[in-house]
């Protein structure tokens, strides 16, 4: 059971752009990148579109070339059976964790924790 947890960004994915959540105000989110099995190569790159607008659902356009601009806040190498942390400030409008080198061996499980629940708040699951 993984407690405290806000949004699945990836789950045992390999490829992928994984969802997309809207953060209206600004918040603080830890994402936490694990490495599902023997992971011998792959990365996440966690990415924000800071404009007020959600950004297109994935399949519906939201690559290149559609208007939509991602802004990356950092590249995580995936790490074999283990689970590595990013803390992002003041983010807001829509984020993301898109794999950015494809995963080998295994694969990544991407969530985003909210700083209320990491202090023991509890929000239902889904609301960002």
């Amino acid at each position: 059971m993984i407690a405290a947890v806000t949004m699945a960004f990836q789950n045992a994915a390999t490829t992928g752009e994984g969802l997309t959540q809207f953060l209206p105000q600004p918040r603080t989110v830890t994402f936490r990148v694990t490495g599902n099995g023997s992971v011998s190569a792959g990365a996440v790159t966690i990415e924000c579109c800071p404009s007020m607008t959600p950004a297109p659902l994935p399949g519906s356009g939201s690559g290149a070339g559609s208007g939509t601009t991602w802004t990356s806040l950092t590249t995580i190498t995936v790490p074999a059976n283990a689970t590595t942390e990013y803390r992002a400030d003041s983010v807001v409008g829509s984020v993301r964790a898109r794999i950015s080198t494809p995963i080998t061996g295994g694969t990544v499980t991407a969530i985003g924790v909210r700083q209320e629940d990491q202090q023991g708040w509890r929000r239902p699951l889904g609301e960002f």
